[in-house]
């Protein structure tokens, strides 16, 4: 399968680890991606970008574009971040990268032109345009590129999902409460007396009655019984009612339109020439 490199060059740090971190969660494999600032690079097996013929190894044995551009890039304190992709992930990939504010490969390059500190390839400028470079086996050709003249705009969607935030708590607790009673209850209570009477009739003495003899009676009282006994009064359960309502998402989607400016060329007056008088008609 056919593979290219993409080449990113980020100004702050912080775009270009972003960029990592995205390419990450898009599950391309870490030995793919590799960031490089200040001489130094992300992934070992690959030399430090001072190293000569470093740019070399990753493009090709002959890159199809000047790659001091990123060079320069790199001295300045930039990060450069390449990824090495098949050609059908081409497209998907440069749209991360494009995310994160890349700089513009061919403004930085026209830009260390006109301050003196051009590219050491002025044969083959770049061979992309707008702000990522590709390299590889792809068969695209520094002329072929420049001529395409290729911008890709982007243009987000809105996609609005559901999750599920919690809310009130409601808690039920049960709990004894003791509460003072009184209750009025009559009691009754006994008690023995000794009574006696005096016999004046003339009673005869019966056959036992010197003999020993006992009588008795017990007096009774009564006590208060206390007793208990529980009933169900009252049944208590949560209950969930579901509404439904309707909430207006608002966001802003960005998408990217382009301008068309034509600017004329210059003109540049090389020398003057005599001007030419038209030959006269022949007499007839």
């Amino acid at each position: 399968m056919t593979e290219q490199t993409i080449v990113a060059v980020y100004d702050r740090r912080t775009d270009a680890e972003a960029a990592v971190r995205d390419l990450a969660a898009a599950s391309v494999p870490s030995q793919a991606i590799s960031r490089h600032e200040n001489g130094t690079e992300t992934t070992a097996e690959i030399a430090a970008p001072r190293e000569e013929g470093f740019w070399a190894r990753l493009f090709g044995s002959e890159p199809d574009h000047d790659t001091s551009v990123y060079d320069r890039s790199i001295e300045d304190g930039s990060s450069v971040v390449t990824v090495r992709v098949s050609n059908d992930q081409v497209d998907h990939i440069s749209s991360i990268l494009e995310t994160h504010n890349p700089v513009d490969i061919e403004e930085r390059s026209a830009h260390y032109t006109t301050s003196g500190l051009g590219t050491t390839n002025t044969m083959n400028p770049p061979s992309v345009t707008g702000s990522l470079g590709t390299a590889g086996s792809a068969p695209t050709t520094a002329e072929t590129t420049q001529e395409s003249g290729a911008m890709q705009l982007a243009e987000e969607s809105l996609a609005v999902g559901k999750r599920a935030v919690g809310g009130a708590t409601t808690r039920v607790r049960r709990f004894v409460v003791e509460t003072p009673v009184q209750e009025q209850v009559n009691l009754r209570d006994e008690s023995v007396t000794l009574e006696r009477h005096p016999v004046t009739d003339s009673r005869p003495v019966g056959t036992g009655d010197f003999s020993d003899k006992v009588l008795e009676m017990t007096e009774m009282s009564e006590q208060a019984v206390v007793s208990k006994t529980a009933r169900v009064v009252e049944e208590v359960n949560l209950r969930k009612d579901v509404t439904d309502r309707v909430e207006t998402v608002r966001d802003t989607l960005r998408r990217d339109e382009v301008e068309i400016e034509k600017v004329p060329g210059e003109t540049t007056t090389l020398g003057t020439t005599a001007p030419v008088t038209p030959a006269s008609s022949p007499k007839i």
